[in-house]
């Protein structure tokens, strides 16, 4: 009787425990192929570079009123440095996150000013940029990081960028220090994006002799089959709004035409002006509560050649520059306070308070009238890359020429060399700091 009560209950019983035993199986199953496409997801998603460079520069320091013997910026003769770049990425669904840690390590000589004989280096790890971007919907896009943001056609720079004056394209080697941004991104159409930008701290960007300030933009781009342009309308928070613009357009297969610019009512960069002090003068905000329209306007061209080379010439007229009259003064200013430099207090206070006014007048260009023209043969023979470029400053007859040169060695590595070389006096604008810069390294990515 047991027996025949253990077998019928084996036989009501034992599909049950077949299924369960099953299911088990099968929810295992289940649970190991989703944590393998959550991996294969990530190992889809995740892109790395490394970049290793070593470089050595020599530069000569001008002699200018600017910098006194070498005493106030104690720019070094000679330095070399190792410069460790990984740079990390990964898309998962809506997410997308990088990050770029930096090590450079950094040995300097100095055979000019205070500093004359010394030898320092030193170590720096810091992450230039990083950034957490998520799309919350197919047009909306919401992120914020530490970022270079750049835009524009321009070579010589973008006037139209409220946030960086350097736009990267003098020294590509070296990396423009990212600052932490909010962006709002809306792609309304297939032609337009709208972007709202809010500048939020320093981040890696050195603000030397100013304090930094928050800066928001409204952003707006039109990209159509042969032609582009963007409105950029922004306020500094202890300044005033500007409104920029850029665009371009391809009038045939070999020629590009573009502009760019920004203008604002006033501006609160210094001017020389003649005061009751032992100078003789001062730099003053002497436009800050003026409402007329004052800016910057770059127009610009490049011409293709059917054997490879690009021509480029840019001109560029700065209303906010110096007269002649003020440039005269501003040198006469200058001299004064390199003079006082090496007095005791209270001189001695004023002279190193006026020379880091006339250092940065808060101008990105001193004068009003500059053209540029440049030379770029990319992809000779596949392992040559040549950039030669000249900067005319019309106003006080200065010069700037600045050479790139990048040879490819195999899939992975390349020399290269970056100079620049500077004409004009002491007191003219790219006279001021060196008289030249030259640079030779080699760069491997893997």
């Amino acid at each position: 009787m047991r027996i025949r009560v253990l077998f019928i209950a084996y036989l009501l019983f034992w599909p049950t425990f077949s299924i369960a035993t099953e299911l088990g199986s099968v929810t295992e199953r289940v649970e190991e192929t989703k944590s393998s496409g959550l991996r294969d997801e990530f190992s889809e998603g995740f892109e790395y570079s490394m970049r290793f460079l070593t470089f050595g520069t020599c530069q000569k320091v001008a002699d200018s009123s600017q910098n006194p013997n070498n005493d106030f910026f104690q720019i070094p003769r000679y330095s070399t440095e190792l410069e460790i770049r990984p740079d990390l990425r990964l898309t998962f669904r809506r997410l997308d996150l990088s990050v770029k840690p930096r090590i450079n390590l950094e040995w300097m000589a100095w055979e000019d000013g205070v500093r004359e004989g010394d030898t320092d280096w030193h170590d720096d790890w810091f992450i230039n940029e990083w950034l957490a971007r998520l799309r919350m919907t197919e047009n909306l896009f919401v992120s914020y990081g530490r970022e270079n943001l750049q835009w524009g056609p321009s070579y010589l720079f973008s006037p139209s960028n409220p946030f960086f004056r350097d736009n990267g394209r003098s020294n590509p080697k070296r990396e423009v220090p990212g600052m932490d941004f909010a962006r709002l991104v809306w792609l309304p159409g297939m032609s337009w994006t709208i972007s709202f930008i809010a500048n939020l701290d320093e981040g890696r960007q050195e603000f030397r002799f100013y304090e930094f300030d928050k800066i928001y933009a409204l952003k707006l781009d039109y990209t159509g089959q042969e032609a582009y342009s963007s409105m950029i309308l922004s306020h500094q928070e202890s300044d005033r709004n500007r409104l920029g613009a850029f665009g371009g357009w391809t009038a045939t297969d070999a020629l590009l035409i573009y502009g760019e610019g920004t203008i604002s009512r006033g501006t609160n960069a210094l001017y020389p002006k003649k005061a009751d002090n032992p100078f003789g003068a001062s730099m003053v905000a002497v436009d800050d509560e003026d409402s007329s329209l004052m800016g910057t306007i770059l127009a610009g061209g490049s011409y293709t050649l059917e054997a490879g080379p690009t021509l480029t010439v840019e001109y560029v007229y700065n209303s906010l520059g110096y007269s002649d009259g003020e440039a005269n003064l501003y040198y006469q200013l200058r001299q004064a306070a390199a003079d006082a430099y090496t007095l005791s207090a209270p001189i001695g206070d004023l002279s190193r308070l006026t020379l880091s006014q006339t250092a940065d007048p808060k101008l990105r260009f001193l004068r009003r009238n500059y053209v540029m023209f440049q030379y770029l043969h990319n992809n000779i023979q596949d392992v040559l890359n040549l950039t030669f470029r000249w900067t005319q400053n019309l106003d006080d007859s200065s010069g700037q020429f600045i050479y790139i040169v990048e040879y490819f060695v195999g899939d992975h590595a390349q020399l290269f060399s970056i100079g620049s070389i500077n004409s004009g006096s002491g007191d003219t604008e790219f006279g001021t700091i060196l008289d030249y810069q030259l640079m030779i390294g080699v760069e491997y990515i893997f």
